[in-house]
């Protein structure tokens, strides 16, 4: 099966599982209990990428990790079909959907045809769409996707494409049909992978559409949290900036009092150490405070929204940009922010305390309304089972001097990760800047 069609199947069924929206509604009533030996659980952990089976076979808390996971999708799954999710027109469809991919895929594996690539010809496909219903079923097809992904329903999709999908999809249902025939459906593994992506659809449609507002964090809950954690609150941060300040002033050391409390990881490391800078490349509240002060200069508490900072500059200087004369500041700061910008470290927005706090307080909510669900399914999942160690893929042979163990004197191996230097990194990675 190609990219393209996997990207038109996904849009469809959203098999996408989001386990942080989850809540308990209404007391389960016993449907079909699902019971995953380990005798199954051994069959799924196979399925997965070889380096996440690797450490599935050698690592036993991975295994009850993974099996726990999977006993919380199937029983938020199970909620959603006793809440009747499933029993949706769009649902069902999607259902119906991923069970055909599940089949075919596997019906085209048996007959050794090639990954993307199912033995169906055209003809086949004409011949498929001309029997009654088919071609409802890929209008409908059409219909589900565009509902799924605005940028479809907002766009024409070229005819091109329409046939190209329309082709991949009478691949699959045509392999599904045959793969029902063969009975490959009835494999216990094919019967695992059908379970596990309709409960995927089940828990996600169930999570977004009826339990992701319940799942917010109220106002009153947001002010308890920061309240209990008073790192997070505006207030002691200033408090905080104006003690360093007092011992900045009183003539302490300014680059030691950054690398014991600047929060700015880009330069606290180099005693708040920016180097040199010109107009436009810090936060303007930064940038106006740093050009006003004169070389030795501190400057009183500046704040901006990455916390607050104290400046020294070091010195000024004029430069040429294009021709037209510049001036450019070299600075230290101390930044006094919450944490060390640990959520976010290649820059960009930072979140404020309340963030955070809301963050902290929706993730435990959901934490426990999710074992309030385990503890109330009839779902089992043995979570003692065995993983084969993933036979080790052969590399392809490298020409003459590309092998990792290869590599001229006194130059650094390609294959090994730089040491010792520092990466590129986006401009607005430190804190500081825009």
């Amino acid at each position: 099966m190609t990219s393209t069609t996997k990207a038109w199947i996904a849009a469809a069924v959203a098999v996408v599982f989001s386990i942080g929206l989850i809540t308990w509604q209404v007391k389960a009533r016993r449907a079909d209990a699902v019971n995953l030996t380990g005798d199954d659980m051994a069959l799924v952990a196979e399925d997965q990428p070889p380096q996440f089976r690797t450490r599935l076979a050698s690592d036993e808390a991975a295994r009850k990790d993974f099996a726990e996971n999977l006993r919380s999708l199937l029983a938020v799954a199970e909620e959603a079909r006793v809440k009747g999710v499933a029993n949706k027109p769009d649902i069902k469809r999607q259902l119906d959907l991923v069970r055909a991919v599940v089949i075919a895929e596997n019906f085209f594996k048996s007959q050794g045809a090639p990954a993307g690539a199912p033995n169906v010809s055209d003809q086949e496909v004409e011949e498929f769409f001309k029997q009654p219903g088919n071609t409802e079923k890929f209008d409908q097809f059409i219909n589900d996707a565009k509902a799924k992904n605005p940028q479809l329903a907002s766009g024409q999709i070229p005819d091109e494409q329409i046939k190209q999908v329309r082709r991949q999809l009478g691949q699959v249902l045509i392999g599904e049909r045959k793969g029902i025939a063969a009975g490959v459906n009835k494999q216990r593994v094919v019967e695992l992978q059908i379970m596990l992506e309709q409960a995927r659809i089940l828990a996600q449609t169930y999570a977004q559409e009826q339990l992701a507002e319940k799942m917010k964090a109220t106002d009153q809950e947001i002010d308890a949290y920061v309240g209990q954690h008073p790192e997070l609150d505006l207030k002691h941060n200033r408090g905080k900036a104006e003690e360093v300040l007092k011992r900045v002033r009183a003539g302490e050391d300014f680059a030691k009092l950054a690398q014991e409390f600047s929060t700015d990881p880009g330069s606290k490391v180099k005693g708040g150490d920016l180097g040199w800078f010109g107009h436009g490349q810090m936060v303007p509240e930064f940038e106006k405070a740093a050009f006003a002060l004169k070389p030795g200069e501190v400057s009183d508490i500046v704040e901006s929204k990455f916390g607050y900072h104290i400046i020294k500059l070091e010195e000024r200087r004029a430069t040429d940009q294009e021709g037209k004369p510049a001036e450019q500041v070299h600075a230290r700061h101390i930044l006094i922010g919450e944490g060390e910008q640990a959520d976010n470290p290649f820059g960009g927005p930072p979140k404020s305390g309340r963030d955070k706090a809301r963050a902290a307080v929706e993730q435990e909510k959901q934490k426990k309304v999710l074992e309030e669900i385990v503890k109330r399914s009839h779902v089992v999942v043995a979570d003692n089972f065995q993983v084969k160690m993933p036979e080790a893929q052969q590399q392809p042979a490298m020409p003459p001097g590309f092998s990792p163990d290869e590599h001229p004197a006194g130059e650094a191996n390609p294959a090994e990760p730089t040491k010792g230097k520092e990466k590129a990194k986006p401009a607005d990675s430190k804190p500081h800047k825009k």
